[in-house]
């Protein structure tokens, strides 16, 4: 049976290496995949057209009964500036308009993006960690499968598996969760075995993490206080973290999918 400690040991001699280049890796991969008016507004608004309404409206009534002078050239300059006021908050209106609805636009077609090369560059992440472990740590293995031969395939097999895993997610929060530990090894097994389909890749990685689930949820639990740790320096620190979780993740594949040499016990072999 694999032990937290054997991961994380395994994992922290490869970053003592490698560790810059696992960083470039899961930053670029985070930063591709990332991811009206108040109401004293309202209230000053209907204040201004309330002045409005008595410059005009009670005006005659004042001459009429008190038989006051009042500058016809004064009301009407008063009107006049408060048009222009009221001119100048709806011009005011519209840049701040085309702002907001371009930054929703880019935030749309970041999400559009995201959603194609989110699980290509996730396989790549994966490979590049896979690979650097048998000492090829090569960045260009981050985009290696954005490539005519492998581009769909990845594709459909990830989106499919992300599209069940929400639907389990939907049903209840708790079967969301054990099903994504069960699907968790899909990303690994595609980067060798793109011609996978999404019911071949979940069916492998159930099999793979069938009784191992619970002691995957220990080890990211296990993690909490690194990145807790990560975010005093405003988030950034989180930055620093990931590698040293992603290469203890790879290292848990290599192990339950029988690539650890080390240990015959796990020399599964899927037909």
């Amino acid at each position: 049976m694999w032990t937290r400690a054997e991961l994380k040991n395994y994992a922290k001699d490869f970053l003592r290496k490698n560790y810059w280049k696992a960083f470039l890796v899961c930053l670029i991969f985070a930063i591709l995949t990332g991811s009206g008016s108040s109401n004293g507004g309202d209230d000053g608004n209907n204040g201004e057209d309330r002045n409005i309404s008595i410059n005009v409206n009670i005006a005659p009534s004042w001459i009429y009964h008190q038989n006051l002078k009042i500058d016809n050239d004064s009301i009407l300059g008063s009107i006049r500036s408060e048009g222009i006021k009221e001119g100048i908050r709806y011009i005011g209106f519209f840049p701040a308009f085309f702002f907001g609805s371009t930054i929703f636009a880019f935030i749309i077609i970041l999400w559009i993006i995201s959603l194609f090369i989110g699980p290509l560059i996730t396989v790549g992440k994966n490979r590049f960690f896979l690979n650097g472990f048998q000492g090829d740590v090569s960045i260009r293995y981050l985009f290696s499968a954005f490539n005519r031969d492998e581009f769909w395939g990845i594709f459909k097999c990830m989106f499919i598996t992300g599209l069940k895993n929400f639907l389990w997610y939907l049903l209840l929060i708790i079967p969301g969760i054990i099903k994504s530990y069960e699907y968790s090894m899909v990303p690994y097994l595609l980067t060798n075995n793109t011609d996978l389909t999404s019911n071949e890749a979940i069916e492998i990685s159930r099999e793979l993490t069938d009784g191992h689930k619970l002691d995957m949820f220990v080890l990211d639990l296990s993690f909490i206080g690194w990145y807790l740790l990560g975010t005093l320096l405003f988030g950034i620190g989180v930055f620093f973290v990931t590698p040293y979780y992603e290469a203890t993740i790879a290292r848990l594949y290599n192990v339950l999918s029988g690539n650890d040499d080390s240990n015959e016990e796990y020399n599964i072999v899927y037909e």
